[in-house]
């Protein structure tokens, strides 16, 4: 027997598959589900172009930028700490729907360093960075998001940077150095379905 809730799902999804049809932009851009669909509908079929990698949104999302605006970014995105949480909440939910690692760091600067040593530390984190990677700048702190990272490339990377931050700055500019790489994390308690959850309030914690 079908129920009500399985006649409108299904109502539903031939309404989505006619918007896709007829290449609804602004339906499919007004539509979070229908915009993840066609996205990986773009992603199936750059496969298919290119089947030496598993292409995913992200991907596809760097490409357009080159091909749209000519060139790409060459370093890796900087933005106020105000953004942090709703990109943050983006990578989590590409992570729990196509398995995408990401890698969230955060510096806490060593309490009354001068400008200069603030912004050489910012030089020294974004020298390592790719054009992919995000920086957010907090007053003491620099909270970065790296897509497609894991805990094997983490490591070489915060090393890295600790290093050339002792060269520019010195070796007691940086208090402190938290991190974890999602869905890699290892809870206390084991994976729940609030891991996701349980990131941002990691996250929250790491800024107070």
């Amino acid at each position: 027997m079908t129920t009500v809730t399985e006649s409108v799902k299904r109502v539903l999804e031939a309404d989505d598959l006619s918007a896709l049809r007829e290449g609804d932009l602004e339906r499919i851009c007004a539509d979070p589900v229908l915009a993840q669909r066609f996205a990986r509908r773009l992603a199936g079929l750059a496969r298919q172009v290119a089947p030496g990698r598993e292409w995913t949104p992200e991907d596809l999302r760097d490409v357009l930028e080159v091909a749209v605006h000519g060139s790409a970014q060459q370093s890796a995105r900087v933005l106020e700490g105000r953004y942090f949480r709703k990109r943050l909440r983006e990578q989590i939910g590409l992570a729990d729907r196509y398995g995408d690692s990401f890698a969230i760091v955060v510096l806490t600067v060593t309490d009354g360093v001068a400008d200069g040593v603030y912004s050489s530390v910012l030089d020294a984190v974004t020298e390592r960075l790719r054009k992919t990677d995000f920086v957010f700048l907090y007053r003491r702190r620099f909270a970065l998001l790296l897509p497609r990272m894991r805990s094997s490339g983490l490591e070489p990377l915060i090393r890295r940077v600790r290093e050339l931050v002792a060269v520019g700055a010195g070796s007691t500019a940086i208090e402190r150095i938290a991190s974890m790489v999602y869905p890699e994390a290892a809870f206390d308690d084991g994976p729940t379905e609030d891991d996701g959850a349980r990131v941002l309030d990691w996250a929250e914690d790491q800024l107070r």
